[in-house]
């Protein structure tokens, strides 16, 4: 099969992209573009790869046949458009845009292309999440209903000062309020669900550690689908607290799931019939419901961490590159997943009243 040759834009977070390539048997890592000559020839040794560009121009022009990219937050939607008009296909990191009128660019960008667009959503690909996907397809949760995500993650250490110069997630995560990263928490559901954020409604705790900062330290973000079930997500980056990034719940007529709250929990599941009543089954007895892709990874290389499946998602990329089928998460999907982050911030500065998200199908 041919394998589809990559250029990662981005050399601090595209280097562990570049590494996971290499358990991606249809991808070919032949190029890294970083702007910072330094950490360009660090990532570039640790990837194994000679080619190196310092501009994202330069590399467009080169015989690659698509950019992962991985540059900083803000810079995704312009860098998707560029990749996309110079006939390359991209693996776009999350988010999506930082803005409403970029989620329309890169739609009618992507479409007028002709190329793959795929975010690449690595809390999709998470190992104990695919086995709930696969008991959610077999039936066993019957009609879902509800379901819930937190991202609480202390990293106020992680924003300067605005004073101190322009830093990206300063401006981004702790000057805006909403949850502006958004993708890692509704990506999980959104699959599940199957079906778009219609409205959402945000309120905040205001601000308690960081005086200068606008964010919320913590936000819930209510989240109505088009067919009226209800998704719950928290952010947090600012509370004094242990970190939990990547719970996850999911609540069906026939099922219930959650993810560990803390180091001495575990991936759990009820399921009606079967569990017996008041108690819990650990979720890996059913790793049978995996992916055959999933159960195709050798026993060292298993990971159930939020990138563990990492090549996985690259080598689903490629495949519909070279298959020329649809991406598993497509343009729309991804501005599905970003854009109720986006429309929170507005239902927030409006008082935590329910907004539209916009509709990109149409």
């Amino acid at each position: 099969m041919k394998r589809v040759r990559f250029g990662v834009l981005g050399a601090r977070r595209g280097a562990g992209l570049a590494r996971a390539m290499r358990h991606a048997p249809t991808a070919e890592l032949v190029a890294l573009c970083d702007a910072h000559e330094e950490t360009l020839t660090k990532a570039a040794a640790s990837a194994g790869v000679s080619r190196t560009y310092t501009s994202l121009e330069t590399m467009l022009e080169s015989d690659i046949d698509a950019v992962v990219v991985a540059s900083p937050m803000p810079l995704h939607a312009a860098h998707s458009v560029a990749a996309l008009a110079a006939g390359k296909h991209v693996l776009s990191e999350v988010m999506a845009a930082t803005s409403i009128e970029d989620c329309w660019r890169l739609l009618e960008a992507a479409r007028a292309s002709g190329r793959k667009y795929m975010l690449s959503s690595n809390y999709c690909y998470l190992r104990p999440w695919s086995i709930v996907l696969g008991l959610v397809r077999a039936g066993k949760f019957g009609e879902l209903y509800y379901g819930e995500a937190d991202q609480i993650q202390e990293f106020k250490g992680g924003f300067p000062h605005p004073d101190t110069g322009y830093n990206w997630r300063t401006s981004e995560l702790a000057l805006r309020r909403g949850h502006q990263y958004i993708c890692h928490n509704l990506g999980p559901l959104y699959q599940a669900f199957g079906e778009r954020v219609a409205q959402v409604a945000c309120l905040g705790s205001g601000q308690h550690h960081l005086s200068w900062a606008r964010a919320d330290d913590t936000c819930v973000v209510l989240c109505q689908t088009e067919s009226g079930k209800l998704l719950r997500i928290r952010l947090d980056f600012f509370s004094s607290r242990p970190n939990n990034f990547t719970y996850l719940g999911l609540q069906g007529v026939g099922a219930c799931y959650e993810a560990p709250r803390g180091p001495k929990d575990e991936h759990k599941i009820y399921i009606e019939g079967q569990t017996p009543r008041g108690t819990w089954q650990s979720l890996y007895e059913f790793e049978d419901y995996l992916p055959d892709a999933w159960k195709a990874v050798p026993p060292e290389a298993v990971d159930d961490g939020y990138d563990g499946g990492t090549p996985l998602l690259i080598e689903d990329f490629a495949r519909c590159i070279v298959e020329d089928t649809r991406p598993p998460i497509d343009v729309v999907d991804a501005l599905n997943m970003t854009a109720p982050g986006l429309m929170s911030e507005v239902s927030r500065e409006r008082g935590g009243v329910p907004v539209d998200v916009p509709d990109f199908s149409r």
